[in-house]
C-alpha cells in the first residue's frame, strides 16, 4: 500500500513539474537553510555544508541541485542532484556536502530546491536558492599575518635582583644566592598576547651554577631565549682546572647518572672528602662529575688526580671509551673524529678513506686495543690482537731500512768524495805539465828573441860600415 502511495506521489510530482507555471492555491510552506563549518578556509583543508529543508506538513518528494565553484573547490562527499521521497512522517530533511579547497580566492556554493510536494500531493511554496561564500587562503597568507613578537616585557626572580637589570633585548642574566637557598621562583610578562612562554615558575637549585632558560615563542613560531644563571654558593668547593677552565667537583649523587649498567656506585677521596663516583670493575675506570660555570655537569674519568672527559661510542654491540696510547700507528695521520656529536682521537691512513683507527677500551670486557671505525657504516671492529706487535715490528723494520739507507748514503758519499779528490789530483798533474811546457816554451822563445836582437844589431853595424866605406870612396874620387 505504501509503495502504491509513493508511486502516486511521484506521478503527482511529475505533473506538477510539467505544469510548474500553474498557480497553486492553499499550498503549504517550506523553507531552506544552509550552514557552513567555516567562512575562511586554507588550501588543502575541508569545509562542510549542511542544507536543511523544513516544512509545516510531512514531506513527500523533493527535487534539488547543489552547485559550486569547480575552480576553487573539489567535491569530497555528497550528492549534487537528487529526487528523494519520504515516508510521510518527516517534516525536515538535512543533506551534507563536503568540499576540499584547492585554490586561493572566493568560492560560492548554492543549494536550489527545484520542486517540493508534501505527502498529500500538495506543492510547497519554497525558497528557491540558498548560497554561502567561503574565503580561501594559503598557508603563506596565514603565516604573513602571524605576529613575530617574541619578547618579554618583564622578567624577575622573586625576592632577588638579577644582574644586569632586565632589558628585553638582552638575553643573559646572573644571580648569586646563599648556600641554603634550595629553589627560586621566576616570573615574567610576555609583550605580545599571541606569544607563549615556557620556563617561568619555580626551579630547584643545587650547589654551583644553575642555568635556567625562559623561552618565548611568537605566533609565527620564531623563538627567543632568556637565560638566568643562578649560582648557589658552595661552602667548600672542590675546584679543578681542565684546559684552562675552572670546574667544581659535583658532590651530590642525585645530580649524577650512571652511563650504563657496567658501572657501580662508589665513592672516592678527593681533597680528603668522599666524592660520589661510578666504577667499572672490568675496565677499572672511575668516573666523577664536574660542573662548569654554567652549571652543566659531565662525567670525567679520574685517575691519580687527573681528569679526562668520558665519552662512550657504541655500534654493533660494541661500546668503547677512548684510551691513551704512546704508540701511534706508522703511516697514519692523527685526526679528530666526530661520532654522534662527540669527539675522539683517531688515525687515518688516507684523507679520502672512510676507515679510521682508534685506541680504546671495551667497557664490557675491559679489552684495550685498536678498533677500526667505518664512518659510512658507523660501526666498530676489533683490529687483530697482534696489531700492536705488528706496529712494533713495522717500526723496527722501518728503523732497519733507515739504517740501510743511511749506510748506503754514507758509502755513496765517500765514493763520491774519493772520485772527486782523484779527479782534482789528475787535473792538478795535467796543470803542472801544461805549466812546465809553457815555461819551456817561454824560455826558448826568450832565447830566440835575444838571438834575433843580436842579429839585428850585427846587421845594423854592417850597414853602417858599408855606408862609411862608400862615403870614403866618393871623397877620394873627388
Amino acid at each position: 500500500m505504501k509503495q502504491l502511495k509513493n508511486i502516486t506521489l511521484l506521478l503527482i510530482f511529475s505533473i506538477v513539474t510539467l505544469f510548474g507555471s500553474m498557480e497553486i492555491c492553499d499550498a503549504a510552506n517550506a523553507s531552506v537553510s544552509i550552514t557552513s563549518s567555516a567562512s575562511q578556509l586554507v588550501v588543502g583543508n575541508n569545509v562542510t555544508y549542511k542544507v536543511t529543508v523544513s516544512s509545516s506538513s510531512p514531506l513527500g518528494v523533493l527535487n534539488y541541485s547543489f552547485n559550486y565553484d569547480t575552480s576553487k573547490l573539489t567535491l569530497v562527499d555528497g550528492t549534487l542532484n537528487a529526487v528523494p521521497y519520504f515516508t510521510g512522517t518527516e517534516k525536515s530533511a538535512t543533506y551534507t556536502f563536503v568540499f576540499k579547497a584547492k585554490a586561493r580566492g572566493s568560492a560560492t556554493v548554492s543549494f536550489t530546491l527545484n520542486e517540493a510536494i508534501d505527502f498529500d500531493g500538495t506543492a510547497f511554496n519554497v525558497q528557491k536558492t540558498t548560497s554561502k561564500t567561503v574565503n580561501i587562503i594559503t598557508q603563506e597568507d596565514i603565516e604573513k599575518s602571524y605576529s613575530t613578537n617574541n619578547y618579554l616585557s618583564s622578567l624577575k626572580v622573586d625576592n632577588y635582583n638579577i644582574t644586569p637589570d632586565f632589558n628585553k633585548d638582552k638575553s643573559d642574566y646572573t644571580l648569586t644566592v646563599e648556600n641554603n637557598v634550595r629553589s627560586i621562583n621566576i616570573s615574567g610578562t610576555k609583550e605580545d598576547s599571541k606569544s607563549s612562554v615556557t620556563g617561568l615558575g619555580n626551579h630547584d637549585l643545587s650547589e654551583g651554577a644553575n642555568k635556567i632558560e625562559i623561552k618565548v615563542t611568537a605566533q609565527n613560531g620564531s623563538t627567543r631565549t632568556y637565560t638566568i644563571t643562578v649560582t648557589v654558593k658552595e661552602l667548600t668547593p672542590v675546584e679543578v682546572e681542565i684546559d684552562g677552565k675552572k670546574m667544581n667537583v659535583e658532590r651530590k649523587r642525585e645530580n649524577l647518572t650512571s652511563p650504563n649498567s657496567t658501572y657501580e656506585e662508589t665513592t672516592i677521596k678527593i681533597n680528603n672528602e668522599d666524592i660520589p663516583a661510578f666504577i667499572n670493575t672490568i675496565t677499572d675506570v672511575t668516573l666523577v662529575g664536574l660542573k662548569d660555570e654554567l652549571g652543566n655537569i659531565n662525567l670525567y674519568m679520574y685517575k691519580d688526580g687527573s681528569y679526562s672527559l668520558y665519552n662512550e661510542f657504541s655500534s654493533n654491540k660494541i661500546t668503547i671509551t677512548e684510551a691513551s696510547t704512546n704508540n701511534p700507528p706508522e703511516g697514519y695521520k692523527k685526526v679528530e673524529l666526530t661520532i654522534d656529536e662527540k669527539k675522539i682521537t683517531a688515525y687515518q691512513k688516507k684523507q679520502s678513506s672512510n676507515y679510521y683507527l682508534v685506541y680504546a677500551t671495551n667497557i664490557e670486557n675491559g679489552l684495550t686495543s685498536w678498533y677500526q671505525y667505518d664512518s659510512k657504516e658507523k660501526t666498530f671492529q676489533l683490529v687483530n690482537k697482534d696489531f700492536d706487535n705488528e706496529l712494533s715490528n713495522m717500526k723496527q723494520k722501518n728503523k732497519y731500512y733507515e739504517y740501510m739507507i743511511v749506510g748506503l748514503g754514507i758509502i755513496l758519499a765517500v765514493t763520491y768524495v774519493s772520485i772527486l779528490v782523484s779527479t782534482v789530483k789528475k787535473d792538478s798533474k795535467k796543470g803542472n805539465k801544461k805549466k812546465k811546457k809553457y815555461d819551456d816554451f817561454k824560455e826558448h822563445f826568450d832565447k830566440d828573441e835575444l838571438a834575433n836582437d843580436d842579429l839585428d844589431d850585427n846587421i845594423e853595424t854592417n850597414e853602417d860600415t858599408i855606408s862609411l866605406k862608400k862615403e870614403k870612396t866618393n871623397n877620394k874620387k873627388k
